[in-house]
């Protein structure tokens, strides 16, 4: 089973690749028994959303993680990728603004990539 760590790792090498924009991990362990670690990122279109998502699930696919949940579609601007320990969060660049998760979650650990 892969650590949180790992996950965010391999999360992240991939959202780099599909050259996301503005990625960064929000250590939320501590405040919420929801996950260990919040991973957001945004895309600069619908099409970069897609791109995203197909990227993140593919990468963590074959590392052996397993996709729990996931909510929203790429038309809202927003998907949620629930793998238990992590939380990956795909926005749009609106919708990111819209929901502030960072400011709502700003006593959170922040690791900007």
């Amino acid at each position: 089973m892969l650590e949180s760590k790992e996950m965010i790792d391999i999360a992240v090498a991939a959202m780099q690749d599909k050259k996301g924009m503005d990625i960064l991990s929000l250590h939320i362990g501590p405040l919420s028994p929801i996950c260990d670690d919040f991973l957001i990122v945004s895309g600069g279109s619908r099409s970069q959303v897609d791109a995203l998502i197909d990227g993140v699930e593919e990468a963590l696919g074959r590392a052996g993680a397993e996709l729990k949940a996931r909510e929203g579609t790429p038309e809202s601007g927003w998907i949620l990728l629930d793998y238990s320990d992590i939380v990956i969060h795909i926005f749009t660049v609106e919708m990111r603004e819209f929901y502030g998760l960072e400011h709502t979650w700003r006593d959170a650990e922040c690791v900007r990539y």
